[in-house]
């Protein structure tokens, strides 16, 4: 996947974005824009301190499978629910993929450095 864009993407005019996108962007919401190795363009809700909150406790519970896909599915604008469905029966790893991105969008997956004293 490549990197998360937040709100209107550069060059592209909001009237271009799926509707869902459209409007989410004017209720004040942060949009982020995935797109695959393939080219497919997805547009989620950006995962806000309470999904995440949500998203962790239900990974401390045993349910990892049902915490990706509570953040998908809530978050997602464009493909819709039923849609991303079809497509992860096709390509279950791109749900993983996904899933990477919204985390790294936020700064879940960052990198830091170590240094002892």
């Amino acid at each position: 996947m490549s990197e998360a864009k937040e709100q209107t993407p550069a060059g592209i005019k909001r009237e271009q974005l799926p509707k869902a996108a459209q409007d989410a962007i004017t209720a004040g919401k942060k949009i982020l824009e995935l797109t695959g190795e393939d080219g497919r363009t997805y547009y989620f809700q950006k995962p806000t301190v309470l999904d995440m909150k949500r998203f962790i406790g239900t990974v401390t519970k045993g349910k990892t499978f049902q915490a990706v896909n509570d953040l998908l599915f809530e978050k997602a604008l464009h493909p819709t629910k039923d849609q991303l469905e079809a497509e992860f029966e096709e390509m279950p790893g791109r749900m993983v993929a996904l899933n990477n991105e919204l985390q790294s969008a936020i700064g879940m997956n960052e990198t830091l450095s170590t240094k002892k004293f």
